[in-house]
């Protein structure tokens, strides 16, 4: 057994970890992590309280982090970021309690999804919320219980939501629009979306638009 103290900096081929406090047991292959824990591997960066390791009967590193942030830097340009009661990164999944999820600027999360429990399956390409709401700016605008998403490219799912007001002629008072669009990714070669849009000076309205790639003759 091995206790580190002070700024301590491990690293191997697969992850870095950074902590004030580190115990590392060679026989059971167990580690702990306490105090400004910094853990990244070839997809993640998680920061938390406390992490605790162990590589299972294949070898591959388990390792769970309490009152963490996190940001998938793998999932495209940006990644994706959020926060944590606890993170448990397994090799092909990672999965968070009590957690939010958001692909805007880290900081700068106006749209996220708040769960009591989100994996993000990693060999599927799909994250996964279950008692999740939708927020924006801090206010919950949609709950579902069960929600699902591609991590990565293209994939059917809900799209960003658009919000305005504006002035009915001959009117004063203001009216506000909120529109809901949905993507279906029906092919490689077609897609469809459809959007929901509430005027309250007008009611509800329907669009739809349909596109297709075709091959020049």
């Amino acid at each position: 057994t091995y206790q580190l103290n002070g700024s301590v900096e491990l690293k191997s081929d697969a992850f870095v970890l950074l902590a004030d406090d580190v115990k590392v047991n060679s026989e059971d292959d167990t580690t702990i992590a306490k105090g400004n824990v910094f853990f990244q591997d070839n997809a993640f960066l998680i920061s938390g309280d406390k992490l605790s390791a162990k590589k299972d009967s294949d070898g591959n590193l388990i390792a769970t982090v309490s009152n963490a942030l996190y940001q998938d830097y793998a999932s495209g340009q940006g990644g994706a970021n959020g926060s944590a009661e606890i993170i448990e990164k397994q090799p092909s999944s990672v999965f968070l309690t009590n957690a939010t999820y958001s692909l805007c600027p880290v900081q700068e999360n106006d749209w996220l999804i708040d769960a009591s429990n989100i994996e993000l399956n990693l060999e599927k390409n799909r994250g996964y919320a279950g008692s999740a709401k939708i927020k924006f700016q801090g206010l919950p605008i949609l709950f579902v219980p069960k929600y699902s998403w591609v991590l990565k490219g293209r994939g059917s799912g809900f799209l960003t939501p658009d919000y305005d007001n504006y002035r009915e002629p001959n009117q004063e008072e203001r009216s506000f629009r909120i529109r809901v669009p949905y993507y279906f990714n029906l092919a490689p070669d077609r897609d469809l979306v459809a959007a929901l849009t509430y005027m309250s000076s007008r009611g509800l309205i329907y669009e739809g638009k349909y596109r297709q790639l075709i091959a020049p003759r």
